[in-house]
């Protein structure tokens, strides 16, 4: 008899143990998402309106982000002056982690836009742990235009069909 009563205790700890665990996996985390880049490889020059597509593309990116339910963006506004020191974020060796633990993420979110051409770019996403040093997550995808509507479109299928099915 205590062998079953010992076995029922055992399962009702196993049986309440996974739900809380997962509870707290689906949490969102304080995440960085820095500023989108332009790394411009086209030899045409600054277009008018790069630099506010840029902040649209990020808009987006934290919004498709956090729609995600896994992370929950961190106000990066305070670190203005150093998120723009780091740039190029992507070839600065990482500069960007002290200003995503300063604002007191878990994870940070880099996102770069390669411009060939007016015709032809690539995005290439990157979310990284700050605890581990780690990259968890990588997503590219191509995309077609330099307008908003393609950067938009670029980053919804980003998020949404190569991010999400990972």
């Amino acid at each position: 008899m205590r062998k079953v009563a010992a076995l029922v205790l055992i399962a009702s700890f196993v049986a309440i143990l996974p739900r809380d665990a997962a509870a707290l996996a689906s949490e969102p985390r304080a995440t960085a998402v820095f500023p989108v880049e332009l790394w411009d490889t086209s030899g045409e020059g600054t277009k008018p309106g790069q630099a506010e597509r840029l902040k649209l593309a990020t808009n987006k990116l934290t919004q498709l982000m956090e729609h995600t339910g896994r992370y929950r963006s961190v106000d990066l506004s305070s670190f203005t002056a150093r998120i723009a020191a780091t740039e190029p974020r992507y070839n600065c060796n990482e500069c960007w982690r002290d200003v995503a633990r300063d604002a007191g993420a878990e994870l940070a979110v880099l996102a770069v836009v390669h411009k060939v051409s007016t015709l032809i770019s690539s995005v290439d996403l990157y979310v990284a742990d700050l605890a581990t040093g780690k990259y968890i997550a990588h997503a590219d995808a191509q995309f077609r235009g330099d307008d908003d509507r393609a950067y938009l479109r670029a980053f919804e299928f980003l998020v949404n069909e190569r991010l999400e099915r990972k």
